[in-house]
């Protein structure tokens, strides 16, 4: 009997040491997972970055063309004026 209850015991054991490897190779996978992720998000946050500072830039530019065409309207506006008063 003590040699079935050493078998039982080596049976029930070697499933312990197969069901820890298979969660350290899960595990393992995980980690490497998260780095992936970690990755990525940090891309995603550079390149967020980047098209905000490219969006500030266009909008900069869209104002100064409206400025100029601001003051090229009221030119036309001045000249006009001078036009029909002369």
């Amino acid at each position: 009997m003590s040699t079935e209850l050493f078998t039982q015991l080596e049976q029930k054991v070697g499933q312990a040491i197969d069901s820890i490897e298979m969660l350290q190779m899960e595990v393992e996978e995980l980690k490497e997972e998260n780095q992936r992720l970690t990755e990525a998000k940090t891309g995603q946050g550079e390149e967020l970055e980047q098209l905000r500072q490219t969006n500030a830039q266009l909008q900069e530019e869209r104002d100064q063309w409206a400025q100029r065409l601001e003051a090229l309207v009221a030119r036309f506006s001045e000249t006009e004026s001078e036009t029909q008063s002369a």
